[in-house]
This record gives C-alpha cells, sequence and structure tokens, in this order.
C-alpha cells in the first residue's frame, strides 16, 4: 500500500511539474489508480491491472491447521502461542458443552492467561448462536509447555447437537497479545467441533 501511495504521489507532482496538456485518457488512468490505492485502503482488496480482478490481502487470513480429532483450529496470533483441541463434552443435565484447548507459548512466560473466559459463542448447523455465561480459570503459560484450558461453557445447547460447525473463543496473553472484546473474528476460531454427551 505504501508503494502504490508513494507511485501515486509522484504522479501527482509529475502533473505539476509537465507542461499542462488536456490528455483525457492520462486523467481517466489516474482516476483508476485513485480508486484502487481507496479501496486497497478500506478492504484490504487489491485489483490487478491486467486482470481487473480483486484478491483479498493475505495479511488478514486465518490460518487453519487440522487435528488428529479433524477439528480445524484458526489462531490469528499463531506467531505467539499455538493451539490445539482436545475435547468438547456436553452435559446433558443442564444443556451446557465445555471445551478443552491446549496450548502452547512459543517464546514468552505469560502469568495471567485467560483463553475462552466469558468469551465463547458458537452455531450449530441451524445457525442457532450460543455464548458463555461464565468465567474460565486464569492460568500461567510458561514457554514451550503445554497448558490445558478449560474453556468457559456454552450455555442452553439442546443435547441433539451433536456437532458445532464454527465456535469463536476470545484470548488475552498480554495486551499486545489478545482478542478484542466482542469482536468474534479476532478469536480463535475452532470448525467442525464433535460434541460427547454425558
Amino acid at each position: 500500500m505504501k508503494k502504490a501511495i508513494r507511485t501515486l504521489c509522484l504522479v501527482a507532482i509529475a502533473i505539476f511539474a509537465i507542461p499542462q496538456q488536456a490528455d483525457a485518457q492520462f486523467f481517466k488512468k489516474l482516476k483508476k489508480a485513485a480508486e484502487n490505492v481507496v479501496k486497497e485502503a478500506i478492504t484490504g482488496e487489491k485489483t490487478t491491472e491486467s486482470t481487473g480482478t480483486t484478491a483479498q490481502s493475505s495479511t488478514s487470513a486465518v490460518n487453519f491447521v487440522v487435528g488428529a480429532s479433524g477439528v480445524s483450529v484458526g489462531n490469528p496470533a499463531a506467531k505467539h502461542f499455538d493451539v490445539e483441541f482436545v475435547e468438547a463434552v456436553g452435559n446433558a443435565a443442564n444443556n451446557t458443552v465445555t471445551i478443552t484447548l491446549k496450548a502452547t507459548s512459543k517464546d514468552l512466560n505469560y502469568s495471567n492467561v485467560h483463553i475462552g473466559d466469558n468469551t465463547v459463542t458458537g452455531y450449530d448447523a441451524d445457525g442457532n448462536e450460543y455464548k458463555s455465561n461464565d468465567y474460565a480459570e486464569a492460568k500461567n503459560m510458561p514457554a514451550g509447555l503445554p497448558v490445558k484450558f478449560e474453556i468457559s461453557s456454552l450455555s442452553k445447547v439442546p443435547a441433539t447437537v451433536t456437532m458445532l460447525p464454527v465456535v469463536y473463543v476470545g484470548y488475552y496473553l498480554s495486551g499486545d497479545v489478545r482478542s478484542l472484546g466482542g469482536n468474534i473474528t479476532t478469536g480463535i476460531q475452532l470448525k467442525n467441533v464433535p460434541v460427547t454427551w454425558q
């Protein structure tokens, strides 16, 4: 994006430095280039000049890793810590689902870590939304050592739900490594979570 803005500025300077001539084609191309720069700055889309197609910026995408359980885990803070799905257990007596994750810090020791602390949202195949309503235990996370986190339970989940296609889990390791409260897209994403009922 910096390169595009720099190019746009150089073009604008060149316009005023050269003798002024009315060149309609030049101004049409300049307008189109400016629109693409604005679109890239606002939405993260880049337009290729030769095809005119748009492609989403790779920096906003989350890479998913499929574990042995078949659950795909997308972690936007993967450079700081790894996350692995352990299990999702449903309690038929009170209609809750509790998910357990395993997290491993890559380089630093973290204390008072919150993963899934009252910031869990899950969806079933019919589009019903389930949220957590309690708090999960804070834990320390030593570098290189996996730590299990039992995240806060999803409530009001009927025992007929055996799969959650997507679950969003908030996290807080430090002021710099955290999801944004209320914004599910910044959290850890779990796809195709099987629920075992007891």
